[in-house]
This record gives structure tokens, sequence and C-alpha cells, in this order.
């Protein structure tokens, strides 16, 4: 586990720590929750909602990741606060303790995108597609409707549907 996914999950109990210890107008007080606040929470979710690419080097990967952080940072720390205070249980130290705990939890799950999930999914081929596919139903001996009631092109075309979204391509 990288170093980064640690200090992410230790920020939120470093940050419960200052305070708790330090007093309450104390200026490193102020910028160890603010920092916390303010990047920790929303780095973790987008870390573990978004994996890095591969042009994590780019000024404008970097630029957008920073900015979603913050902006995720700042929603999850409404949410908290809005969840306690109508519950009527607001405090500060509780609602850094379910971020903090929030934070540790996005920090340490496993990023999507690991080794089971990078193996490609593959679905079955209907085969090439035929003549009946694009038209109506093509005609039964009887000059009725299929025996099937036309639920084999149903199966067929769903079948190329799923295949077509799994491999990303638009129809």
């Amino acid at each position: 586990m990288s170093p980064l996914r640690w200090g992410l999950a230790l920020s939120g109990w470093a940050d419960l720590a200052a305070v708790t210890f330090l007093p309450d107008a104390a200026v490193l007080r102020v910028l160890v929750t603010t920092a916390f606040l303010l990047v920790c929470p929303g780095l973790a979710a987008a870390r573990w909602a978004r994996p890095a690419s591969a042009r994590a080097a780019d000024r404008t990967v970097v630029l957008e990741a920073a900015v979603l952080s913050v902006v995720v940072g700042m929603s999850l720390s409404v949410l908290v606060v809005e969840a306690l205070y109508l519950s009527g249980t607001f405090t500060v130290t509780r609602a850094l303790l379910a971020l903090a705990v929030v934070t540790s939890l996005l920090a340490l799950l496993p990023q999507p995108g690991g080794p089971l999930s990078r193996m490609r999914r593959v679905a079955p081929d209907d085969g090439p597609p035929t003549a009946t596919d694009d038209g109506g139903d093509p005609p039964s001996p009887e000059g009725g409707a299929l025996p099937d009631g036309g639920a084999s092109r149903t199966m067929r075309s769903s079948g190329r549907l799923a295949a077509a979204a799994v491999a990303g391509s638009r129809w």
C-alpha cells in the first residue's frame, strides 16, 4: 500500500487529535482542520472513484484531480454536518470523527481497476447479422407468426446490444 493511502487514512485521526488537544482558537488547529476538510475526504473519494490514468503527469489532469478533490471534500463535509444537524447531535468532534472514518475507509478500500476488474469481459458472439435482424420477422411456413413468437430475433438483438455496451461502442 502506498504512503499516500496511509497518509489519507491517518489524516482524519491526526486532525481529530489536533481538535481534541489544541486550544479552541489555536492557529495550528484551524490550519490542520481547514486543510483536512478541504483536501483529504475528497482526495480519498476521488482516488477511489476514479483511478489514476497513465497521463497523471499532465498538468490539466493534476488540476482536474485537485478541483475534484476540493469539491467532493466540501460535499462530503456538508453531507455529514447536515445529517448531524438534522439529528440534533452536531458537534465538531462528531463531524470530524465521521469524516475521519469515511476518509479512512475510502483510502484503505482497494482501488477499482485491480487485477480482477482488468480482465476483459467477453460477451458471446451471435455471429454475423442476418437479413431477418434488420427487417420484420421472416415468414413462417404456415404464413403466420414465428413458433416462438419472435423471441429468437429479440434475443439475438439484445445479445448484440449487450455486447456493444460491454465493448463500449455506440449504435
